[in-house]
């Protein structure tokens, strides 16, 4: 069972922090730069270095959006892992190569990766791409820079311990291990920066939903490190190809999702064509819905689901007789707005989405005394549907700090009887913010 917290946006990240996150892996790609032009001679392993950064930059190339905003690219972040981990790529010895050269030629080819969609003036998530480069980073560095052993980098053991290659792969999936974590924490940081969340959810959110991914990740990139050796260049696609398969797979359940995204987004406009609800009352639940939930910590799946039921909460109204004026729920009987929502709910049930929106439709109506007195459980999805549609219910499209004030006091009347503090709180806190200005 969840339990709720009051939160004050105090662990909120300001929005340039996504800049910090970019600034920083700039940074270090400048540093590690200037060391590779200074001091480094690469040219023996150039077969290696063009292997890897074909695959890095075809990786690149091939992300793919998750989560509304949210790019990744499993094959580049495989492969990035791979270089940064070998030591030996058949004939080509790479435990002389430092980690600066090996993070020159990965930003290198993660640019080459990222250019063809620059030009065609695509989307590219910028930060997303820093935060992969950074993850690489702090696995390269940990494995060929940071003296841990006797004085000398972890890659130093790959030559001692040549009967030991399960215990070098323990060392290696550690090592990847946290610079995916850093990949993860990164992309957080990104994330709540962009989306205005709280960082410690974010980061729960990154970790629950990539830990699947990570794991396989760190287990090709060490696949392919240690395949180097005996096979070179056929480790890369031999390894690789079950991520490719992979990502397909993750490709097709995106596109699944925004085509329930596409599905949701036309029934929620049927009340609005038909006459029945002014014209962005579900857009206008659906913003202010998400910003409560972002405001009260809930996950990327919790508010996936509070769009979708936002957005779907007015369609029980296709089956009155006669209908609300203005479509204002608020202003309906409660028997009526109980049978709005049964109604509303049967009808989301048919359209394929997750079970738990219609449950958050079908409960919208339900006052929040019932939980205080009889403990129904009644989801927080349930309690901030209610808020918010009461809310542009009084209010509508205006932006006038009056009426918004009166719509308050309104609903201020039914504190603890027909509305969850805890939401009213957050609707406070929520219109205070400038850009609800």
């Amino acid at each position: 069972m969840m339990i709720w917290r009051r939160r004050d946006g105090g662990g909120r990240i300001p929005r340039r922090a996504e800049r910090w996150v970019i600034g920083l892996a700039i940074g270090v790609f400048a540093t590690c730069a200037v060391q590779t032009f200074r001091v480094a001679n690469v040219e023996s392993v150039w077969l290696t270095t063009l292997a890897f950064g074909a695959v890095i930059a075809i990786g690149e190339y091939f992300r793919f959006r998750v989560e509304d905003e949210r790019e990744i690219a499993p094959m580049s972040l495989a492969a990035a892992i791979a270089f940064a981990l070998v030591a030996m790529f058949g004939s080509e010895d790479l435990s002389g190569v430092r980690a600066a050269p090996i993070l020159v030629a990965t930003g290198v080819a993660m640019i080459i990766g990222t250019l063809p969609h620059v030009l065609r003036r695509r989307h590219v998530g910028v930060a997303d791409v820093a935060a992969r480069f950074l993850g690489v980073a702090v696995t390269a560095s940990l494995f060929r820079f940071v003296p841990i052993v006797h004085g000398k980098p972890l890659l130093h053991l790959e030559s001692v311990w040549l009967d030991e290659r399960g215990l070098l792969a323990l060392v290696m999936t550690a090592v990847s291990g946290v610079g995916l974590v850093c990949w993860m924490a990164m992309t957080a940081v990104a994330v709540a920066a962009r989306r205005q969340r709280d960082l410690r959810q974010a980061m729960s959110d990154e970790l629950r939903a990539g830990a699947g991914l990570s794991l396989a990740l760190s287990a090709t990139g060490v696949l392919i490190a240690l395949a180097g050796r005996p096979l070179g260049v056929v480790a890369l696609p031999l390894f690789l190809m079950p991520l490719v398969l992979t990502q397909f797979a993750l490709r097709q359940y995106s596109s699944i999702r925004e085509t329930d995204a596409q599905t949701v987004r036309v029934l929620s406009r049927i009340t609005e064509v038909g006459g029945l609800t002014r014209p962005g009352h579900s857009d206008r639940v659906m913003g202010l819905s998400v910003d409560l939930g972002h405001d009260l910590g809930f996950s990327e799946r919790e508010l996936r689901n509070l769009r979708y039921a936002a957005l779907l909460h007015d369609v029980g109204q296709v089956a009155l007789t006669a209908s609300i004026p203005g479509g204002a729920t608020l202003l309906a009987a409660p028997a009526d707005q109980r049978q709005i929502a049964a109604d509303g709910a049967d009808i989301v049930r048919k359209t394929g989405v997750p079970s738990e929106v219609a449950r958050i439709v079908e409960l919208q109506a339900t006052p929040y005394r019932v939980v205080r007195e009889q403990g129904q459980d009644v989801p927080m999805g349930s309690r901030i549907l209610k808020v918010a549609n009461a809310f542009d219910d009084l209010v509508g499209g205006s932006v006038a700090q009056g009426r918004r004030e009166a719509a308050l006091e309104r609903i201020h009347l039914g504190l603890g009887y027909e509305y969850d503090p805890r939401v009213v709180d957050a609707l406070e806190r929520v219109l205070r913010r400038p850009s609800r200005g």
